[in-house]
């Protein structure tokens, strides 16, 4: 029985620790989507290593905003009390972050297309 307890206490992470976890992930999802998907539409007249630097703004864009949510959230778990709606908050912050992964790529292929 102790050990059930154990484990079940290993494998519990904190709200924080998952939502690193998932700016982690979408991060390196939006890269691909960027490299994927923005890189090729951008037209270069003269050197071929513009949509590099290109990407690389709009890679360093992102990153202070996922740095502020995973401090909201560090910040959120220490001061969490039973009862505090954490659960809806994570699952609004992680829609927004999973949106934002995958539509700022997708929008800016778009762009980049038609203009």
């Amino acid at each position: 029985m102790a050990k059930a307890e154990e484990a079940h206490l290993r494998a519990y992470k904190s709200y924080s620790k998952r939502m690193s976890d998932h700016v982690a992930v979408a991060l390196v999802v939006y890269t691909l989507a960027l490299i994927f998907l923005v890189t090729p539409t951008i037209e270069s007249s003269g050197t071929s290593i513009f949509p590099y630097f290109v990407l690389v703004l709009f890679v360093g864009a992102v990153i202070p905003p996922c740095r502020n949510l995973e401090r909201r959230w560090q910040a959120l778990d220490a001061n969490a009390h039973p009862g505090d709606g954490l659960e809806t908050r994570y699952f609004a912050d992680r829609v927004k972050l999973w949106v934002a992964a995958i539509g700022i790529p997708a929008v800016l292929a778009v762009l980049f297309t038609v203009f």
